[in-house]
């Protein structure tokens, strides 16, 4: 879903949406969290149907530009971790859209 090879993984919090039910890729767009505005990734998160599985990992820096409210939009995907994300950490989640507890999928 995400790889160099595809062309598809950029600096900063790369995403991947999927459906829950079929299992089919919906969505890949990377969000550079360094030079970039955070305004298109909240924009995104605020877009996620119910049921959609959502998987993210960052690239080189996934933390200077995130704020309070799309730190919030992801935790609410799942997300503990979110919370203390920092410059340059390296991190990997996988939830979902609806999800009612912390994701298990986190590192």
């Amino acid at each position: 879903l995400m790889s160099g090879v595809k062309n598809n993984v950029g600096r900063g919090i790369n995403t991947a949406l999927v459906n829950g039910k079929t299992g089919e890729l919906l969505d890949t767009k990377f969000f550079d969290m360094w030079g970039g505005d955070v305004a298109p990734l909240i924009e995104f998160l605020k877009t996620i149907q119910d049921g959609t599985i959502v998987l993210m990992a960052t690239y080189d820096d996934g933390a200077t530009k995130l704020n309070e409210e799309a730190r919030k939009l992801i935790a609410e995907l799942g997300s503990t971790s979110i919370a203390n994300l920092g410059f340059r950490d390296n991190w990997v989640f996988c939830g979902g859209k609806g999800i009612k507890t912390k994701s298990p999928f986190e590192q």
